[in-house]
């Protein structure tokens, strides 16, 4: 069969309860994980073979689809950085803008050789990860307060072949023990709960409100607790990343400045919005 003739049929079905633009990447999807064609295979019609038992199967990816499961979780993956990631309700289903805060991590960072970096609420892991495999030589921890998070983010360092040291802990009360580090980076929760109405059900349901929301009374809390440890932990010269909600680019900057960071520059995503905070002590 015409596979650009099942991806119309499977994106018309998700059209249903979908935007356009996302239920023909939801389609792309599901063709490259039951056909293990790619973009580019369907985009010149490349013919495959459709058995009973893969239109059972696209027949309940699209059931669980139309209840709100979001389509990383049915997969059970994701594709970060060019490799796979295992995902699940435990942890986050990784965004595109924190790609671009770990392209901007390596494009700052050309070598990282004997250098230490630290990723604070790993979450699947795929910060540290792409890091340690991208910089080969370079020393990486990676700290959750979620042992089920941890379990994924280890499964995802043995998967890649990465080396990744993990970390449980608290960081709002406990400090960490680690040595010197030379880069800290932290994708923290940074949405507020009254932006909940603002978003879709199928992400609060599905994905762990504790790596999500933060309280509207004290929504940089991570960010001056993270902030603080950095501060004390980072050598001279040492950076310290964020990934932000939009809202507070300048209060974020602001608030690493007072702990004692120079040079913090704010920068925008892909779309023009404030989205990562960076400086150096």
């Amino acid at each position: 069969m015409n596979s650009k003739l099942v991806l119309d049929k499977i994106k018309n079905s998700i059209a249903e309860f979908e935007t356009i633009g996302e239920a023909e990447a939801i389609a792309f999807l599901i063709l490259e994980d039951q056909f293990q064609i790619s973009r580019m295979d369907v985009l010149m019609e490349k013919e495959i073979e459709t058995t009973n038992s893969i239109d059972e199967k696209l027949a309940s990816i699209l059931s669980e689809l139309k209840s709100g499961k979001p389509i990383q979780h049915i997969l059970g993956k994701i594709e970060f950085y060019g490799r796979q990631f295992l995902v699940n309700p435990n942890v986050l289903i990784p965004r595109r803008e924190t790609e671009e805060l770990v392209h901007l991590i390596l494009e700052n960072h050309p070598d990282l050789s004997e250098q230490m970096v630290v990723d604070i609420g790993t979450g699947s892991g795929i910060i540290p990860i792409t890091i340690a495999k991208e910089r080969k030589h370079c020393e990486v921890f990676a700290v959750d307060i979620s042992s089920s998070a941890l379990a994924t983010a280890k499964r995802n360092a043995t998967l890649n072949h990465a080396n990744v040291s993990f970390i449980q802990a608290d960081i709002l009360v406990e400090d960490l023990d680690l040595p010197k580090s030379n880069i800290w980076v932290s994708n923290p929760p940074y949405v507020m709960e009254k932006e909940k109405a603002e978003m879709h059900a199928k992400v609060f349901e599905h994905e762990p409100a504790s790596a999500l929301f933060v309280p509207d009374h004290d929504a940089l809390i991570f960010y001056e607790r993270i902030s603080q440890l950095a501060f004390k932990h980072l050598v001279p010269g040492g950076e310290l990343y964020f990934e932000i909600n939009e809202q507070f680019g300048h209060e974020v900057k602001k608030l690493m400045e007072e702990k004692g960071f120079r040079n913090v520059k704010v920068m925008g995503d892909m779309q023009g919005k404030d989205r990562f905070v960076y400086g150096s002590i």
